[in-house]
């Protein structure tokens, strides 16, 4: 058999068994980032909420403390409406207490608003609290499942890569290259044939390339995947 030809082939091989483990892991990575990512923009959206539940109890505040002094002044004021002597003095008070039952008007007003909106962002926060919890449990499973899937085939990995690494620094850099992408882009650079068909994309191959292939003598690429071509001798031999 052709050196680059077995060489290519050791190396498809080992891709599939890298493949195959990391495969064990399946879509754990992604699970793992995705709800990670979900829990940071839940937790900023809970820690808003939070934010503005305080501002606005602080306002809230502000504006009760503001009602009582006012609702004291009122009915000071009111008191005063009956010790007047003039009608000036009278229309003055009027004019004050007009004033001060229009700002008591607005702080009640201003008060349900603000208390309406706590109780909004409260719903929201109760609701992210808990969607929080949730996924932070789910979040645990699979990061362990992950940790058990990658810990438990580390060492055959890394055993791997380090075989891969070895054939790689023996095939021509042009050749690799090619591997490489074909490999990228169709999953397989090399692939056995499948009777008369290219194994990668599984159209029918002319006689003579037929022919050509099971010789491993040369490199062969599919005429319609550009894919590496080879025969299996064992199928040869029977």
């Amino acid at each position: 058999m052709n050196q680059e030809l077995k060489r290519l082939i050791s190396l498809q091989e080992i891709d599939d068994q890298i493949y195959e483990i990391e495969s064990l892991a399946g879509d754990l990575p992604n699970k793992v980032k995705n709800k990670e990512e979900s829990l940071q923009v839940l937790q900023s959206e809970l820690d808003l909420a939070t934010h503005k539940i305080e501002e606005l109890e602080k306002d809230n505040k502000t504006l009760n403390i503001n009602l009582e002094d006012g609702q004291a002044k009122l009915n000071k004021y009111k008191d005063q409406l009956f010790l007047v002597k003039s009608n000036k003095e009278y229309d003055a008070l009027n004019n004050e207490i007009d004033h001060i039952k229009t700002l008591i008007a607005d702080s009640e007003e201003k008060i349900l608003e603000n208390q309406s909106e706590i109780e909004k962002e409260s719903e929201l926060k109760e609701s992210h609290s808990t969607e929080i919890n949730s996924l932070s449990e789910t979040l645990d499973t699979d990061k362990s499942n992950l940790k058990s899937a990658l810990e438990n085939s580390q060492d055959e990995l890394q055993r791997l890569n380090n075989n891969r690494d070895d054939v790689v620094n023996s095939i021509d850099h042009k050749l690799l290259s090619q591997y490489n992408k074909l490999k990228q882009g169709r999953g397989v650079g090399i692939s056995p044939l499948e009777d008369n068909c290219c194994g990668g994309c599984f159209s029918m191959l002319p006689p003579q390339v037929v022919i050509e292939v099971k010789s491993n003598l040369e490199l062969h690429t599919c005429p319609s995947c550009s894919v590496f071509m080879y025969a299996i001798e064992e199928a040869l031999e029977e």
